[in-house]
């Protein structure tokens, strides 16, 4: 397998990422209604937000020095993005279910 083809997956994975976290902060900010699918399963979308930004994050610290060096800062700030906006519904979707139902 090359370098480039086992990048491919990575960048999907954080390009996923990325487009659900727009979609759940366009949710809280713009009060934007999503599709029951997204609606009824939060808690399973979570754990897949927090494997693969897991996966991410270990991605990065284990070929940190092979990643483009133009392309470094924009990977780190992605990826401490999506780890923050995955604390931040985290916290609001504990407070939603644990308070308000």
């Amino acid at each position: 397998m090359t370098a480039s083809s086992s990048i491919q997956p990575l960048n999907v994975l954080f390009v996923a990422l990325v487009i659900l976290q727009a979609l759940f902060v366009l949710e809280l900010i713009a009060e934007v209604t999503l599709p029951e699918l997204f609606v009824n399963n939060r808690s399973g979308w979570l754990l897949a937000e927090f494997l693969g930004t897991a996966v991410l994050f270990v991605d990065m610290v284990v070929r940190f020095d092979e990643l483009n060096p133009r392309r470094k800062p924009f990977y780190l700030f992605g990826i401490a993005g999506c780890a923050m906006g995955w604390c931040f519904q985290f916290f609001v979707h504990y407070l939603d279910s644990a308070l308000m139902s």
